[in-house]
């Protein structure tokens, strides 16, 4: 009996250690949920990278992918010349590398990793009625609820969620729409990608995941050039994104190296774009646990809610203040009095549960 208890105790032993509860194990180590940070890539064929001679091969042990193909963590890395070997499994040296390696190195105490189905030729929710380099139909080939890579991508991010801490959502879409749409999908452009953000949040259950979306690329040429009418349109939709929705941001696309006339190059583009996104998610604090610095206008909280909004407030135990609205309630992290007022006044907040 006692060498039965033994034996159980081993195995139970075993088994913990190689499933941890909320969180996962990499390379042998068991990272708490809190200490994997992963984020969610979508979009077209710039996203999954296509400059296949200058992907990233090297791993970094602080850095992983959950592949989607086959449910499994591996080392972040890029074969050379693999497509296949790609992050997306669509393509390679997009700026998913560079970007795990980039917030490796902003914060050197975490794990981060990315799940991504950035597919060729992809778009929001018009569907691409010209060239479409991807083996999916193109009323598959979009990111709009219910559609095939939604239902991937969401499916996928649900099945880490209870392990992981998701940090948010890298976009590079926009392209497509311009140059193999119509001028009505283009001009809806910016309503489509904020409500494709929205119901990602609503299936993850959360309303403020942050949302980083990617600039038109403004070194494009030819029949992708801003200059033209539906490439500007989309340039134009896309500065709109971050006034529609909450928790967004963009990555500054200027004086990024191009590759051709609408993909950026895998050894210096990429990498540029993935620094400035680090820097995005930096400046906006949208790193798990930050206190995010938001202007809130006089007249957006529900009627039910104004009060709160002007005052007084609700102290929490901790000795933070608690404002509601109709999308959530918000934590203060200053020294806001009742009646003070937020017309103007900008104050750091943080999304807080009900």
């Amino acid at each position: 009996m006692a060498l039965k208890r033994i034996g159980l105790c081993l195995c139970l032993s075993f088994f913990m250690r190689a499933a941890p509860a909320q969180g996962v194990v990499l390379g042998g180590t068991n990272v708490p949920k809190d200490k994997i940070v992963v984020y969610i890539l979508i979009g077209h064929s710039n996203m999954a990278g296509i400059d296949l001679s200058h992907s990233d091969d090297v791993a970094n042990p602080m850095c992983w992918n959950y592949r989607v193909s086959t449910k499994a963590w591996v080392p972040a890395k890029e074969p050379k010349n693999s497509k296949t070997g790609g992050l997306s499994g669509n393509g390679a040296a997009g700026p998913g590398m560079p970007f795990l390696k980039g917030m490796s190195a902003a914060y050197p105490d975490y794990y981060f990793g990315v799940v991504t189905n950035a597919s060729l030729s992809a778009t929001c929710r018009g569907e691409n009625t010209g060239n479409n380099g991807s083996n999916l139909d193109p009323s598959d080939n979009r990111y709009w609820d219910s559609t095939y890579l939604y239902t991937q991508i969401v499916g996928a991010a649900k099945a880490i969620q209870k392990d992981v801490t998701l940090g948010g959502i890298l976009c590079m879409l926009g392209t497509v729409e311009a140059t193999r749409t119509s001028e009505a999908v283009c001009r809806a452009f910016s309503d489509d990608i904020t409500e494709l953000v929205k119901d990602i949040r609503r299936d993850l259950a959360m309303p403020n995941l942050p949302f980083v979306m990617g600039e038109y690329e403004a070194g494009a040429t030819a029949e992708f050039s801003p200059t033209l009418l539906l490439p500007g349109i989309i340039q134009a939709q896309t500065r709109l994104i971050p006034g529609k929705l909450p928790f967004s941001a963009l990555v500054d696309s200027k004086g990024i190296a191009m590759l051709d006339n609408h993909h950026y190059t895998g050894d210096k583009g990429q990498q540029e774009w993935a620094r400035r996104a680090v820097a995005v998610i930096q400046a906006n604090k949208f790193f798990p646990g930050s206190a995010t610095g938001i202007a809130i206008p006089y007249g957006k909280a529900s009627a039910g809610g104004m009060a709160a909004h002007r005052g007084p407030w609700t102290l929490t135990a901790a000795g933070a203040e608690v404002i509601g609205f109709e999308d959530g309630a918000y934590r203060i992290n200053g020294a806001a009095k009742a009646g003070a007022g937020l017309a103007s006044r900008p104050l750091a907040i943080k999304a807080s549960a009900r």
